[in-house]
């Protein structure tokens, strides 16, 4: 897709207030009466956008993907058309399964400009969860802005992640994501309801519905450190006061063997945290380049879409709304976190920095580490086994470099229903389960090899790795999405089955290298997408399979339009 430089200007927020009046009854202590607000914002501002203008001479599906901090609705979205655009434009909003929420004709368009139309019925969205706004034209003409996406783009309440686009002859889910983080200036139009207190001249009294409340509110979860009764956590948290004990909401699953066992939602005695001094700085992994990986090129500064069409993935894949912090937890504010006894949980934080696992059977749950600046977001040390990840949210800044979400230097691993993102590298494990995440969009820096999922070597004798049921994209031309590399050892033992994978210099790499062959290496039932390039990876599906290795099997693995996706690609 050709690309020219362009300034992006970026605004404010638009807000218009609606507000409906209503008297709350009047407590012991007079309350000030309540306004329940309607507060309408989008991205931009309605002014002139500075960008470069393209026209590609075939259909495109353009978009934005974006969230919401607040729940709400969108009513409406808007683009903005260069004056040689011609034609109808069909707007859609989608979920985050791909699927469509609404969609819309845009009529009465100015010559141009924003163009702006309104859904029949204004959609609900839920709070934190990934949804796209797009819109379909059939002459490939549109304004783009690189670079704006360097870093997301605020606006009140609403959080642009990324311009997307797809090659397409209707309007079709758009999912792949330029390089060079393009902007491609689509909006959305989203309500939100605020409750508003006038400020008292005195203070409040009790029982006024200004002040806010001490303790969670009844029916929300507490975050909770639960731990033996010598202690054994070491963390500086931003708020004073020991967590209560309280079972933390989680999404519902069956006890059928295929899918993921519930956690438990047993609550364990709670325990303030013990202060101690910080430690001392752990070094950084070695991550020398194996010689046996296959150099990527690199590809135009301006890949264009080919024509076709990218038809969403089969199955319920997970993605941003049933990945991380389920909605409605309490999370409680806390820096880095050093956990030194065995059993421990750590349930309901917000970490701004990292959690050191030092100890065995330690389970996080319902978790946000916000990692940067440093190493990794979650790391189980040498010696210790049995860490449990799950209903957790790790990430970077975008600006400094995160090099893993999860890195595993011991033994056992299971990380379920987890949301990585905006990182050097997503996971990596020699040995344990994977399942039901979501781990996307990575962040290079000079010198990176970013890979989604990560082995380097075979698990030891008797242990495995089993990677399932997840969605694995790697928006990057180098590396891949899930890469099993002989940098330490041999590959063996390690099944990966019934994901969604795309991305990368080859999506998958298969294990072969030059420290010897391969062994019971399962890849099996995934759905391998173009979302992101047009032959999976950017140079292919696979490398480095070894077709004649003892037990290694391929089979059943599709594109997502059926078609075979053939053994060694």
């Amino acid at each position: 897709m050709t690309l020219l430089a362009g300034a992006a200007v970026l605004g404010a927020t638009v807000t218009v207030v609606v507000v409906n009046r209503e008297t709350t009854a009047p407590p012991v202590a007079a309350a000030p009466v309540a306004a329940e607000v309607t507060l309408e914002t989008s991205l931009w501002k309605s002014r002139k956008v500075k960008a470069a203008v393209q026209d590609e001479h075939t259909p495109l599906e353009l978009g934005t993907r974006f969230k919401a901090a607040r729940d709400g609705e969108v009513a409406g979205m808007r683009f903005y058309k260069p004056a040689a655009e011609r034609g109808t434009h069909r707007g859609s909003l989608w979920g985050s399964d791909r699927k469509l929420l609404a969609k819309v004709s845009f009529t009465g368009e100015t010559k141009s400009g924003w163009q702006q139309a309104m859904f029949d019925r204004p959609v609900p969205i839920v709070a934190g969860r990934v949804y796209t706004v797009s819109y379909h034209t059939t002459n490939g003409g549109y304004v783009a802005s690189p670079g704006v996406f360097d870093e997301p783009v605020v606006s009140g309440p609403l959080t642009a992640q990324a311009g997307v686009f797809a090659p397409s002859a209707k309007a079709a889910f758009p999912s792949r994501v330029h390089h060079r983080r393009v902007s491609y200036w689509v909006d959305v139009i989203f309500r939100h309801r605020e409750r508003h207190y006038p400020r008292p001249s005195d203070s409040p009294a009790p029982g006024d519905p200004s002040v806010s409340p001490t303790s969670s509110p009844e029916g929300s979860a507490s975050p909770t450190v639960s731990e033996g009764p010598t202690g054994g956590v070491t963390t500086t948290p931003t708020a004073d006061g020991s967590p209560s004990p309280s079972s933390s909401p989680t999404r519902s699953h069956t006890s059928d063997a295929s899918e993921s066992p519930t956690a438990s939602g047993t609550p364990k005695p709670s325990v303030s945290p013990t202060p101690k001094a910080s430690p001392s700085a752990t070094p950084r992994p070695s991550l020398t380049p194996d010689p046996t990986r296959q150099p990527t090129r690199e590809p135009s500064a301006t890949p264009k879409p080919t024509q076709t069409t990218t038809p969403p993935p089969a199955g319920g894949f997970p993605g941003a709304g049933d990945t991380g912090v389920p909605s409605g937890v309490s999370l409680k504010d806390s820096k880095s976190i050093t956990v030194t006894k065995d059993g421990t949980v750590i349930d309901g934080m917000e970490v701004k920095g990292e959690i050191n696992v030092e100890a065995d059977d330690v389970t996080i749950r319902n978790t946000r580490v916000a990692a940067a600046p440093g190493d990794w977001g979650i790391i189980q040390r040498s010696g210790h086994s049995g860490l449990t990840v799950e209903d957790t949210e790790v990430f970077g800044d975008g600006k400094q470099r995160t090099q893993f979400g999860i890195l595993n230097q011991g033994g056992d691993l299971t990380v379920r229903r987890v949301d990585i993102h905006t990182i050097s590298n997503g996971i990596l494990t020699e040995q344990g389960l994977i399942e039901d995440s979501y781990i996307h969009d990575p962040k290079y820096y000079s010198g990176d090899h970013t890979d989604m999922i990560m082995c380097t070597s075979g698990p030891p004798s008797g242990a495995k790795l089993v990677i399932r049921g997840n969605t694995v994209v790697n928006t990057l031309e180098q590396t891949g999405a899930v890469a099993l590399f002989q940098d330490f050892g041999v590959v063996r033992n390690v099944t990966v089955e019934g994901n969604f994978l795309a991305g990368g210099g080859y999506t998958v790499y298969g294990g072969a290298g030059s420290k010897g062959t391969s062994s019971n290496i399962k890849v099996v039932g995934n759905v391998f997408s173009k979302d992101v390039w047009a032959k999976g990876g950017y140079n292919g599906p696979v490398a480095y399979w070894d077709k004649d290795g003892s037990g290694n099997e391929w089979k059943n693995n599709v594109w997502e339009d059926g078609k075979t996706v053939p053994e060694g690609g």
